[in-house]
């Protein structure tokens, strides 16, 4: 009888097993199946300032994906224009984990991104401007990603904490919620990119 027990038991942790991977690959396969973005973009009327948020195809990009139920999207960053090319601003895990800053072409590259979207708010011409400085400064400056997703260190940031210090800092102050998220080793809040198309005075243009 406790032998039949015993090996019910494995027996349903096996199945457990095989539908929890089942389930991934699920998700893995619908979050990798979203419409590929074209290699070659053209934007016009693009401003300092709007804010670009794409699903990225990295594992850490899944990894969103899966714990955020709302996650259209999985990565966001600033727009900087400089002679009329606009370039993204942004936090992302690399060789270096230099906050980066690249055209907005390579950031939407069907490599790195399966879908996207672009919002813009309601703050003026100047106050974007600021924003686009004070984000710009981190790049300059050689902030890196912060891999604790910390939100209490100031020179290591991650790509939505990148966004609200950046308006935070001149006045704009974004109420963003975080999400508190159980780990083995502890706790993390972590504000996800989605939180950033619930704001009341961003509007989505693309």
């Amino acid at each position: 009888m406790l032998i039949a027990k015993k090996y019910c038991a494995k027996k349903n942790g096996v199945l457990l097993f095989l539908v929890l991977i089942l389930l991934l690959l699920f998700s893995y396969l619908k979050f990798y199946q979203r419409i590929t973005v074209k290699n070659i973009i053209h934007f016009k009327n693009l401003h300092n300032g709007d804010i670009v948020l794409r699903c990225g195809r990295s594992t850490e990009s899944f990894t969103v994906y899966l714990v955020d139920d709302n996650s259209e999207f999985t990565h966001i960053g600033i727009i900087s224009l400089e002679n009329d090319i606009p370039y993204v601003i942004h936090s992302v895990p690399s060789k270096t984990n230099f906050i980066q800053k690249e055209k907005l072409s390579i950031f939407l590259n069907s490599k790195n991104a399966s879908k996207f979207a672009i919002y813009r708010s309601n703050f003026n011409e100047v106050h974007l401007d600021k924003v686009v400085k004070t984000a710009n400064s981190y790049y300059l400056n050689k902030y890196v990603f912060d891999p604790k997703y910390d939100l209490t260190t100031n020179t290591k940031l991650y790509c939505t904490e990148l966004v609200l210090k950046a308006f935070n800092a001149v006045g704009s102050p974004l109420k963003v919620k975080p999400k508190e998220l159980n780990y083995i080793i502890g706790k993390h809040s972590i504000i996800f990119p989605s939180e950033f198309t619930k704001l009341p005075f961003f509007t989505r243009i693309i």
